[in-house]
């Protein structure tokens, strides 16, 4: 029987290994899942899943949530070569049922520039696997010359052939233009916050509510020190807070249980 560290009205923190805290759960336990697993051997701090691991973590999360999951990926190095483990990543999610829809790019505008072998490493992605995203929340104001492209009719190319087609003036969506797919914050280090990596509250935010409409439950099941959660909360969302490390449990627990007075 699961006993979670943590049992509020909107949220649940359960302490312990991810897979067997997953086994246990409910099917459809939340609607979106939202989280940055460990990279591999990149962080010598805590344990990583393998990727035979991740593979049996994406089929059970594939049971537990009803609807898509966010996944946040960094950019590592190996012998002065980047590694693209996140194709192995996603190769795993893909065969536990999880279809890659779109690619966010979160560019970090404070990013350290000694990471990276030419450039400065200013970039991590977030694969949008699954369906059902609420893009309406994080819609953005239409440009001005968008405005005016699509209140007439205007034509665009067809095929590469040259074949044009006419296509009918658009309306605007009164919530604006769709979300681009990128998104600029600072990273997410925190005064005080001793996880050697926690999510950028910001990217959170942004993220919990491209994964469900408010009142919707958010899963992570790699939670560090909590901030899923905290963005949760902010916007209305409950969650659920996996996490291995009995220190961090205990850091997003002290965390939320203080986000009433503030939000760090």
């Amino acid at each position: 029987m699961l006993t979670p560290l943590v049992d509020d009205e909107d949220l649940k923190i359960y302490q312990g290994n991810c897979l067997g805290i997953l086994r246990e759960m409910e099917d459809n336990s939340a609607d979106a899942a939202v989280t940055s697993p460990p990279y591999l051997d990149a962080r010598p701090e805590y344990d990583s899943p393998s990727l035979d691991e991740f593979l049996l973590i994406f089929t059970e999360l594939r049971r537990v949530v009803s609807g898509p999951m966010l996944l946040n990926v960094g950019r590592l190095w190996r012998n002065k070569i980047e590694s693209l483990w996140w194709v192995d990543l996603l190769s795993r999610a893909s065969a536990a049922g999880w279809e890659l829809r779109d690619t966010l790019c979160w560019i970090k505008k404070n990013a350290n520039p000694l990471r990276g072998e030419v450039l400065a490493d200013s970039h991590e992605y977030v694969f949008l696997l699954g369906d059902n995203f609420n893009t309406d929340e994080i819609r953005t104001p239409y440009a001005a010359e968008s405005i005016a492209r699509m209140s007439r009719k205007w034509k665009n190319s067809g095929a590469v052939k040259g074949q044009h087609k006419e296509q009918e003036s658009r309306e605007l969506n009164p919530l604006g233009a769709r979300p681009r797919s990128f998104i600029a914050t600072n990273t997410g280090k925190e005064k005080g916050n001793p996880h050697p990596a926690p999510m950028a509250l910001d990217l959170a935010k942004h993220l919990v509510q491209l994964a469900t409409p408010a009142g919707g439950t958010i899963i992570d099941c790699f939670a560090g020190s909590g901030t899923t959660a905290v963005a949760a909360r902010a916007h209305g969302r409950k969650s659920i807070l996996i996490e291995l490390s009995y220190e961090y449990a205990a850091l997003a627990a002290l965390r939320l249980a203080q986000q009433a007075l503030t939000i760090w």
